[in-house]
């Protein structure tokens, strides 16, 4: 997940001293990437998103002998595919409803430990596969002359390069663009808009920015579904480094599903394309997979907590933890930390300290089957040979604000520990690692096999438990229900891996929890 850092941002407006103490972090902790960093840390003072200039390399020349510039010739091709965009976008003239994507992927970490969907972009469109994120807010797709970008992956979906030349209806989106100038003041008006990605993995992405034609599966009575094409604007990949271009999870790009106003949901619905309420349904108990939808979703049982305001993610109070009758309290001081991040781009969950530390106790005592302890991979493990892990641990109450609770079974939070001495069973919980900042993550590991909903009109989330592999119900434009199916991208199986979350990870955590906690002028949200 990702670290988006919106460029009108203060990071040039740091002082010298504490720039160049940054700086050094960055490059001593972020050159080596990991698989599983509870990146949101970092995104929650974000990131290295920063907008450059765009290099065109090359000369081009008129009928007439004199040169033209990249900026004229450019406004010119900007204009013509907007036109052309218009025309395709007025023409189609189809009914706006329920939005739907398949999903692939599973929540397990010695499996995929992530969820994606594959998305159509350009004229002709063409497909991607895309991880889902929560967490960030950014679109971007590996572009053509990309020598960093992965070629093949284990997922067993077939990766593809964006090319901009051959779509019909690209054009660049140039500095002097207001989705630009969203992100960065200071970008000359005639140059491409360019940016760079870091994640919180150590690894990144840097291209510039493009604007294009996504396919929208809009979702009619009846189980009809009809495409429609919308303008969006969204990063064209042509750099990759770290754990992005890994063979075994490798991936298009990054579908980012925040609320900030260069997201493609934002986008979408400034053009009265889609509803504010999209939700996920995360399969995490069969084959994975799941449903994305963006509608009025609704379904009995649903239970909500307010989203905490002026946050850069989607930011919840968690105000306690309940295991069987003993309650583990939430420090209060944790909304203005940013509270609890709901993060579809987290594979595990991540506490404080303060809750993170009586929670392993009181799960501990809680173990049905006094038996051997031990550590596998930075996570606290039962020795135990058998598989019902609902006879052996108890299930975990989430309170919140509002008064509504999420229950965390046995099969929801614990993971075998495959590769180790023994045979046992991990708590997938994970430290964040600070005893000062009170921020918790929830990630795939507690969100699968639930519907959650992020209604962005009345700034709430909510959730129930749901089987994922069953229709959603969502209100259609005309106010009449309709279901969504649930289509599911078979992953690979050459998948299967052990999960090795490194050192490295927790250093490059550690440092960024000190640069949020001393260096408060450090503030790189939304």
């Amino acid at each position: 997940m990702t670290i988006v850092l919106p460029a009108n941002l203060a990071i040039f407006a740091l002082n010298p001293f504490r720039l160049i103490i940054i700086f050094l972090f960055l490059v001593v902790f972020l050159g080596t990437s990991g698989a599983f960093v509870p990146d949101v840390f970092l995104k929650q003072y974000k990131s290295m998103f920063r907008l450059r200039k765009h290099t065109f390399n090359g000369s081009l020349t008129h009928s007439s002998g004199k040169p033209v510039s990249f900026g004229v010739l450019s406004h010119v091709q900007w204009r013509d595919r907007s036109r052309l965009r218009h025309l395709l976008v007025k023409d189609s003239k189809l009914p706006s409803g329920p939005v739907s994507f398949p999903l692939g992927g599973i929540a397990n970490p010695n499996m995929a430990g992530l969820y994606f969907t594959e998305i159509s972009l350009g004229t002709p469109p063409s497909k991607y596969y895309v991880q889902i994120d929560t967490g960030s807010d950014l679109l971007w797709v590996n572009c053509a002359n990309c020598n960093s970008c992965p070629r093949k992956t284990d997922l067993g979906v077939h990766l593809a390069l964006y090319d901009p030349s051959s779509s019909s209806t690209s054009s660049t989106v140039m500095c002097g663009d207001s989705y630009c100038q969203n992100a960065l003041s200071g970008c000359l008006a005639e140059e491409a808009c360019g940016y760079q990605l870091g994640y919180g993995d150590g690894s990144s992405s840097e291209g510039f920015f493009v604007r294009d034609l996504l396919q929208l599966n809009i979702v009619a009575p009846g189980n009809k579904s009809v495409n429609r094409g919308a303008e969006v604007s969204f990063g064209c990949g042509t750099r990759e480094s770290g754990g992005l271009h890994s063979s075994d999870q490798a991936l298009d790009g990054i579908l980012g599903l925040g609320q900030s106003s260069v997201s493609v949901l934002s986008q979408l619905r400034s053009n009265n394309e889609i509803s504010g309420v999209f939700a996920h349904c995360l399969e995490g108990v069969g084959k994975g997979g799941g449903i994305l939808v963006i509608g009025d979703v609704t379904a009995p049982g649903v239970v909500f907590t307010p989203i905490i305001r002026n946050q850069p993610h989607y930011n919840v109070n968690l105000n306690s933890i309940t295991i069987n009758d003993i309650s583990i309290p939430i420090d209060s001081s944790a909304s203005k930390d940013g509270g609890t991040i709901v993060d579809s781009g987290t594979t595990l969950a991540y506490f404080s300290d303060a809750a993170y530390i009586p929670l392993l106790q009181v799960i501990h005592d809680a173990v049905k089957i006094k038996t051997h302890s031990f550590e596998w991979q930075g996570m606290s493990c039962i020795s135990y040979s058998g598989s019902n892990v609902e006879d052996l641990f108890p299930s975990i109450n989430l309170n919140f604000d509002g008064g509504s609770s999420m229950t965390i079974r046995p099969h929801d939070y614990v993971i075998q520990a495959e590769g180790a001495q023994g045979h046992g069973w991990c708590i997938g919980f994970q430290s964040t690692g600070s005893s000062s900042l009170n921020l918790n993550i929830l990630g795939d590991l507690v969100l699968k096999d639930k519907l959650i909903i992020y209604d962005l009109e009345q700034q709430r989330i909510g959730w129930v438990d749901y089987d994922c592999t069953s229709n959603v119900t969502v209100l259609a434009a005309n106010g009449l229900e309709t279901s969504v199916p649930f289509i599911s991208i078979p992953i690979g199986s050459g998948t299967r891996r052990i999960f090795k979350p490194s050192l490295l990870e927790h250093s490059k955590l550690a440092i960024f929890l000190f640069l949020v906690a001393f260096l408060p002028s450090f503030n790189l949200g939304f």
